[in-house]
């Protein structure tokens, strides 16, 4: 089959603007999205610093203390609602004796704010479970480790109590909840 050279034009011109047509189809969309700028967030942003246990009162049958989380935030940007639940969980019956909610509220960028959650003990080992949520997500979870032992004292206590609380912290652990924030 012989082409002529306007034909054989026709098509190399034809082959060329397809060419093109293609480079541009992946060129031009990858242009635009490169050229909106915003900035990116990472997902795992709220951390647990540290734990604490205070005592806030004793009783002859049992122990308030406070668990105090130390929680980050290391957005460049305020987190969303954050809100704890912790599950009391006695480990000889690994059995939820109570929950506690706390409304810990925002957490403004790059910052760390204190999160108190009040729990009573019995003369047992526990195993506390918090949940922390973000905007009704969860975004981590942790146990810590505690055993409430009382001991009578030959030492002067208040007239209203006959023995001491000793509290034991035998390890906390926390980690990030991988979810997808809007």
């Amino acid at each position: 089959m012989n082409l002529t050279k306007k034909t054989k034009k026709a098509g190399a011109v034809l082959g060329m603007i397809a060419t093109i047509i293609v480079i541009m189809s992946f060129i031009i969309p990858g242009m635009l999205e490169t050229s909106v700028a915003e900035p990116i967030f990472p997902e795992e942003h709220l951390f647990v610093d540290a734990t604490y246990l205070l005592i806030t009162e004793e009783r002859n049958d049992s122990v308030d203390i406070t668990i105090d989380l130390y929680l980050t935030n290391i957005w460049e940007k305020s987190s969303g609602k954050i809100n704890a639940v912790a599950y009391v969980i006695e480990q000889t019956k690994n059995f939820a004796v109570y929950k506690t909610e706390v409304d810990v509220g925002v957490i403004d960028s790059e910052s760390t704010k204190m999160v108190e959650i009040p729990v009573v003990l019995e003369n047992s080992s526990y195993k506390v479970e918090v949940l922390l949520f973000e905007d009704s997500k969860i975004v981590s979870k942790g146990k810590i480790t505690i055993s409430a032992r009382s001991k009578y004292s030959y030492y002067r206590m208040p007239s209203d109590l006959s023995q001491e609380w000793t509290i034991y912290n035998s390890g906390s652990y926390f980690e990030n909840v991988n979810v997808k924030l809007d």
